[in-house]
């Protein structure tokens, strides 16, 4: 049985590895459990669960406050330490979703900056807008790494892209279903590794998985990509078939 968080990237993530359980052999079962990480966490202990996605940087927080990794591997490195006895974490997907900081296409192409490392070229206090609730940790690496921003404001999303792309500020969204191709705005690369990564890993029960149900799990990793999930879950919020949406998806990448 897979589960996820109920956000729709993860529960798109999980209806994918349940095709592609099942198109190896697996009898996987159409209940979808929904919780928190934690709780899932607790049904993958508990051996009502095998599977669940999980965002990488998000889980290894919530299992290691103290955690200070911040790159790719790094993170995926301290999770599988972190992670409960008999539950492991899979390959990791190509599918990112972490925060990045946002300014207008038109601000950076007149500033010429495209990388994190140069936001000393932007102009000085801008406010930092956001849709959830402000991190002081992020706020603070922001500014050790040279970044001058304002404060920190919460925002409803379209309200925060519309300040973003006009370039009366600069925004911190984690980009996976929030930021349209269209949107006017430019992500800046954190080649530093200023912010933690978050990459979209499988988490399962080591004991529930066969070899070929490994591979089969594994095989996810080579063929998802952020646009892929990131137009899947588009359409699901639109209205369409989650079930639909992710057999379509396995089927053309012969999963």
């Amino acid at each position: 049985m897979t589960g996820s968080t109920a956000d729709t990237p993860s529960r798109v993530a999980a209806a994918i590895y349940a095709g592609a359980l099942r198109g190896a052999g697996a009898d996987v079962s159409d209940e979808h459990p929904v919780g928190t990480d934690a709780e899932l966490l607790g049904k993958l202990d508990d051996r009502s669960l095998d599977l669940m996605p999980a965002w990488s940087g998000e889980l290894l927080g919530q299992l290691d406050p103290g955690a200070t990794a911040r790159s790719a591997d790094d993170v995926y490195g301290q999770l599988n330490q972190a992670l409960p006895q008999g539950v492991s974490a899979g390959d990791v997907t190509s599918v990112a979703d972490k925060e990045l900081v946002f300014v207008a296409q038109s601000l950076a192409t007149s500033v010429g900056v495209d990388e994190l490392a140069e936001c000393a070229r932007l102009p000085v206090g801008l406010p930092l807008v956001t849709i959830d609730e402000p991190d002081p940790d992020i706020a603070a690496a922001l500014s050790a790494a040279g970044c001058e921003f304002g404060p920190l404001q919460k925002l409803d999303i379209q309200t925060a892209v519309a300040e973003v792309a006009a370039g009366r500020a600069v925004g911190l969204f984690a980009p996976l279903g929030v930021v349209a191709d269209d949107s006017g705005l430019q992500g800046l690369a954190d080649t530093g590794d200023v912010l933690r990564a978050e990459d979209l890993v499988p988490v399962f029960r080591t004991a529930a998985l066969s070899r070929g149900l490994f591979q089969a799990m594994n095989k996810v990793a080579g063929e998802l990509t952020t646009a892929d999930l990131s137009t899947m879950s588009r359409e699901v919020d639109g209205g369409a078939d989650i079930s639909t949406v992710a057999q379509r998806w396995l089927g053309e990448h012969s999963l």
